[in-house]
């Protein structure tokens, strides 16, 4: 007989009660594992694509900058932000659950020249990254060429075989500068005006215009569009210029004599106020520096140029205002004009020149002609 408390049935559900609280306890515990990798997996992923968003508020910024390129970070930039970057928080394309927002700021001891740009990338899971990269104003100006066009729409006009517009870097003598910057021979806003100053050099012309993009076989003419200021920022641009107190103000529209508007050791910006300027083929004038034409200009004659000529071109001769370059005229540095009408012919000689373009500085720093922003410097801050 058995003793009276040796009975264990009931004993075998004990364990396993115990083993399945074990497994009950150990899969909560792989499904909580699994949980918070799956929710560090996420932070991770969504930490990058925030990392993703902050980037592309750098190249965002950056590419507002130079649109139209900058003359006086702070002027141009910093204070001009809320209007230059709208809205001040952007989304991805086609991802609104990533969004940047971008802030700049002035250098404190060169605010024309350098600055910051600092980015935060947002996305789910509340991630955020924040990048902020140094800039400086670049050396060399955003595609400009040695003719720039900076009207929507724009009828050229070629005559002869003679003429020659070359947008390889050349020095204040005209000579090809080894390793030099290579721009368009003509460069534009938009790819209808580019369409249509090809359409306008017949075959024998289109070899006259070399640079940026330009080839024997198949034969194409150096027109790139670039983008580039539109004529608003020309005038922009006109008016800093404009505030120089250095500026010699010329109202002659006639020029027949052996006339000097600066020279490359002096020089100089000339501001040339008559509607319609005329330099005529009895007279063989020079200058170096900045001429800015607030009318329209037709050269016949000699003219000799070192720097930047900047046609506002507000007068209307033609159903259009016109800037006519013909005659003898040889410009080394580089001509823009916000004309309707553009005529090249004659024997003109028109050579890009980087160097040609930085004669004149402003008073206060920066550059007057439009350049390029570039990284200094990158850092990932948060």
């Amino acid at each position: 007989m058995k003793p009276k408390y040796t009975d264990d049935r009931g004993f075998a559900l004990a364990s396993v009660l115990l083993l399945f609280a074990l497994l009950a306890t150990m899969g909560a515990g792989a499904m909580m594992y699994t949980t918070l990798e799956s929710k560090s997996t996420n932070h991770y992923n969504t930490g990058n694509q925030a990392m993703y968003a902050a980037e592309a508020g750098i190249l965002d910024a950056v590419n507002s900058m130079n649109m139209s390129g900058v003359t006086n970070f702070d002027l141009d930039v910093t204070q001009r932000w809320s209007s230059l970057f709208s809205p001040a928080t952007q989304s991805l394309p086609g991802y609104s659950q990533f969004t940047y927002t971008v802030t700049v700021a002035s250098d404190a001891t060169q605010p024309a020249d350098k600055g910051t740009i600092t980015s935060t990338g947002k996305a789910p899971y509340s991630a955020q990254r924040v990048i902020r990269v140094g800039v400086r104003r670049g050396t060399i100006g955003k595609g400009m060429g040695a003719i720039y066009l900076a009207a929507d729409s724009v009828s050229t006009q070629f005559s002869g075989n003679a003429f020659w517009v070359d947008g390889n870097d050349h020095d204040q003598n005209g000579a090809i500068v080894a390793g030099g910057d290579v721009e368009p021979g003509i460069a534009t806003r938009n790819d209808t005006v580019t369409s249509g100053v090809k359409s306008s050099l017949n075959a024998q012309q289109e070899d006259n215009v070399q640079g940026l993009g330009f080839s024997l076989s198949p034969l194409n003419p150096s027109v790139v569009t670039t983008g580039g200021p539109s004529v608003s920022d020309l005038n922009n641009i006109i008016s800093n210029i404009l505030a120089d107190p250095r500026v010699q103000v010329n109202n002659v529209s006639d020029i027949n004599g052996n006339q000097t508007f600066g020279t490359t050791s002096s020089p100089q910006i000339t501001h040339m106020t008559a509607n319609n300027v005329k330099i005529h083929a009895n007279g063989n004038a020079s200058g170096a520096g900045i001429l800015i034409v607030d009318g329209s200009i037709t050269i016949n004659g000699g003219f000799d140029f070192v720097g930047w000529i900047i046609v506002r071109g507000n007068t209307t001769i033609n159903d259009g205002t016109e800037t006519d370059f013909l005659g003898n005229a040889s410009i080394y540095g580089s001509l823009w004009t916000g004309d309707m009408t553009v005529k090249v012919g004659g024997s003109a000689v028109g050579d890009y020149c980087s160097w040609c373009l930085n004669l004149v500085v402003p008073p206060n720093g920066g550059g007057y002609m439009p350049k390029a922003m570039s990284l200094t410097s990158w850092q990932e801050i948060l």
